[in-house]
């Protein structure tokens, strides 16, 4: 592995799938337990290069005073070309999504990582993605935030007391934001604790607004199981 002072994101191999690893700075496993964060990229980061599915929004826990605010773990494994991380567009599961799901069990074994505050945070493909995953794995995580994403809505009303940030833009021409505002209006109906934020007059990268903001993440470090 690369030093962690020179590289901060670490190159591995996890459950078969390439992966970056952002270590804290200190990192002190054997006496602190860490948030850990899987971030989900798009479909244009797709390969094997195992660099990639840093390009939108993963390197934002990288800013120091983010890192010396929320010590964490973030994992960011990348999907072949061939893949996707499933969800409605994509027929529902698919290998890549069970690996992931199997990265993270793996990951809750490890005594570094507290397993009660475990977060998943995708962007447009990977989003599409998460939306499947903490409908069928919800028990794994404590919050989750969808960026310019998609679903069937009805799907997610078992999420109802599950924390949720959904970010998208008003004019997203790439994934359209019209199943997110129907289940955010949907959740508002039945008492849902869902959070959405859409940024006026942005399109598909959404993202940039979304890891912006210090309060996205003082909420999501706030999240336990």
């Amino acid at each position: 592995m690369a030093d962690n002072q020179r590289e901060p994101w670490l190159p591995d191999v996890l459950q078969g799938l390439p992966t970056r690893v952002l270590l804290p700075e200190p990192y002190e496993p054997q006496r602190v337990q860490y948030p850990l964060v899987v971030f989900l990229h798009g479909s244009g980061e797709r390969g094997t290069d195992n660099v990639a599915q840093l390009k939108n929004g993963a390197r934002a826990f990288e800013e120091p005073a983010l890192r010396h605010r929320h010590p964490c773990i973030v994992v960011a494994p990348q999907c072949d070309r061939d893949d996707t991380f499933g969800g409605s567009w994509y027929g529902g599961t698919s290998r890549t999504q069970r690996l992931v799901v199997a990265l993270v069990r793996e990951l809750c074994t490890r005594r570094s990582v507290d397993a009660r505050r475990v977060s998943l945070i995708g962007f447009s493909m990977g989003a599409i993605g998460l939306w499947d995953i903490i409908s069928r794995h919800r028990d794994l995580f404590a919050a989750a935030v969808p960026i310019a994403g998609d679903l069937e809505p009805t799907t997610a009303l078992d999420l109802l007391s599950f924390p949720l940030w959904a970010f998208h833009g008003e004019h997203d021409e790439l994934v359209s934001n019209t199943n997110t505002r129907a289940l955010f209006a949907l959740m508002q109906r039945v008492g849902g604790v869902m959070r959405y934020t859409e940024f006026p007059g942005v399109g598909h990268d959404s993202w940039k607004q979304a890891f912006a903001r210090r309060d996205l993440f003082d909420w999501l470090f706030a999240q336990r199981r």
